[in-house]
């Protein structure tokens, strides 16, 4: 893996698209990274440069490849993340991870979904907690978690359901969830999942926006179509709900993203 100027370009605008409120001593969580392409565009990085170089940023995820690629990042780059190994849900216990074609198309076997040939047909064993107990284990001052970022493949909602202390603790706090999904991992009870995440938000005090990547000036443009060189305007793609409670404001150009 390699990190040429581009990249650390490319992580500096969107760590202000992503995490524009994010501030150098604070918290960012991000649930689920993926870093199995070469270049370190991982959500990690752009929040490790918006908290360094006193902050901290929480690393969940439990695929053990994307692990030990984090430590072997750290370890020549000199950074600093808190690790876990674990997956995300609503309650304490253990599932399959159907492993993909890679890693940022894993997922629990829990969860529902279209057949696709980013499935393979290798699986792990991994413990499963809630976010709220993986915190908790930490013993950090709530007060500092500022932004929580969830992209766990069709997990989100229940990563949601095991976060109450958090709520109930993390009066000034920034949301990025992914969302919007067409297939069946987008379902929710028969609705869509995005709906479902933007009530319960509303009824935690959220403002709250859906953003879809195939409409959007910097992914849909910038990155799909000029670097890229994919037109996705008129492609189903899914997106991302942000939300912002308290202090933390949601900002005009985040749309942007």
């Amino acid at each position: 893996m390699n990190e040429n100027i581009l990249t650390r370009s490319l992580n500096k605008i969107e760590g202000i698209l992503r995490f524009p409120n994010l501030k150098s001593g604070e918290i960012g969580i991000q649930v689920g990274f993926d870093l199995s392409q070469k270049n370190l565009t991982s959500d990690l990085f752009r929040m490790s440069s918006r908290v360094s170089p006193t902050g901290m940023v929480i690393a969940i995820d439990p695929d053990p490849a994307n692990h030990e690629r984090l430590k072997e990042v750290m370890e020549r780059k000199k950074l600093n993340f808190t690790l876990i190994q674990k997956a995300t849900y609503s309650k304490k216990t253990s599932n399959k991870l159907i492993l993909g074609t890679r890693s940022s198309y894993n997922k629990l076997d829990i969860v529902q979904s279209d057949s696709s040939p980013s499935y393979t047909n290798d699986s792990i064993e991994v413990e499963m907690d809630t976010l709220d107990n993986m915190v908790e284990a930490l013993n950090i001052d709530y007060s500092l978690i500022k932004h929580i970022c969830i992209t766990n493949n069709g997990a989100e909602y229940e990563t949601l359901l095991g976060m109450e202390t958090i709520f109930e603790k993390c009066e000034n706090l920034n949301l990025t969830i992914a969302s919007g999904r067409t297939s069946k991992m987008g379902e929710i009870n028969g609705r869509r999942d995005h709906i479902v995440i933007s009530e319960f938000l509303a009824n935690k005090g959220f403002t709250s926006k859906l953003i879809r990547l195939n409409k959007s000036f910097w992914s849909g443009f910038v990155i799909h179509l000029i670097a890229k060189r994919k037109w996705v305007f008129n492609k189903k793609r899914f997106g991302f709900i942000i939300a912002a409670r308290g202090d933390r404001k949601l900002k005009f150009y985040q749309s942007l993203y």
